[in-house]
């Protein structure tokens, strides 16, 4: 089991934000390595929301291998504020991924004489 080490709390945002990641289709263990954190502390964040919600995570906890603390105030609200701004960009391009996915399955296929397939109009 890893454990977590470093002197800097982590912020309720930055944990709604890599669980939206596990729920949004990337693998558990790939996240938490992306982010430093062990596979069973984000399992368990996971859990917690999906159980009940994501106003029950809370700012308990620590990243893992961040030796210097973030001193200023302003700098910790700007990460924060980037964290929620990739998540969110995260999903939107899992969702056009999907969406584009969807539309190439939906296509008709060209006739087998090589020739174009008949509109649906």
């Amino acid at each position: 089991m890893k454990k977590n080490i470093g002197s800097q709390r982590l912020t309720r945002d930055f944990k709604i934000v890599a669980v939206r990641r596990v729920l949004g289709g990337e693998q558990l263990s790939a996240v938490a390595k992306n982010l430093g954190l062990s596979y069973e502390t984000l399992w368990r964040w996971k859990k917690r929301v999906v159980e009940k919600g994501e106003q029950d995570l809370n700012d308990v906890g620590r990243p893992r291998g961040r030796a210097q603390p973030i001193c200023d105030e302003g700098q910790q609200k700007r990460i924060e504020e980037l964290e929620g701004l990739v998540g969110r960009q995260q999903m939107e391009i899992r969702f056009l991924d999907k969406a584009l996915r969807r539309v190439e399955e939906l296509r008709q296929p060209k006739k087998g004489d090589g020739g174009v397939a008949s509109s649906k109009r």
